[in-house]
Formats: structure tokens, sequence, C-alpha cells
């Protein structure tokens, strides 16, 4: 069964993308399959995930103005074991 979370909150600096990185690692610790979708345009989650936002070609950006399916944007994180839709400016 597929499972959805979201962690939002309009104020900044509450924890939002720590909450984020931190629990899609510890969901990947216990062998769940994951993907954490960085929608934010300063990519720390990308970055916190270990992919550099400097370096990916396509990102969240592409995937909602239609210009590219979302599965062509994905980046597995061998390191971290979950996979990840990057995010930049």
């Amino acid at each position: 069964m597929v499972k959805i979370l979201a962690i939002t909150n309009q104020k900044g600096g509450v924890g939002k993308t720590t909450t984020s990185v931190n629990l899609a690692a510890s969901l990947a610790a216990k062998d769940k399959k994951v993907l954490l979708i960085d929608l934010d345009p300063q990519a720390n989650a990308t970055m916190g995930s270990g992919t550099n936002k400097l370096t990916v070609k396509q990102t969240v950006y592409q995937v909602l103005l239609g210009e590219t399916p979302i599965v062509s944007v994905r980046v597995s994180n061998l390191q971290a074991k979950y996979d990840l839709i990057p995010s930049n400016r």
C-alpha cells in the first residue's frame, strides 16, 4: 500500500527540510521504498540527500511545467537508499 506524507508549514525555519530528509532516510533504513520530492527552490533537501543541486540537469520544475516525465528526473541515492526528485533555482 502506498502512503503519501507531506511536511508543510508556511513559516520558515521550523524544520520542514530536516524532518523530511531524516524521515526519508529513516524509512529507507527500514527497507521501505521512499521517494523524496524537493519542492523548495533553495534545494536544501536535494543537497541534504547528497545530490549537488548545481549538477542536476532536470528538476521538479520541468516536471511541474509538463516538460518531462517524473521518472526521467528521479535520482537514485545509493548511499541514502532512497530516491529523490531534485530541485534548484
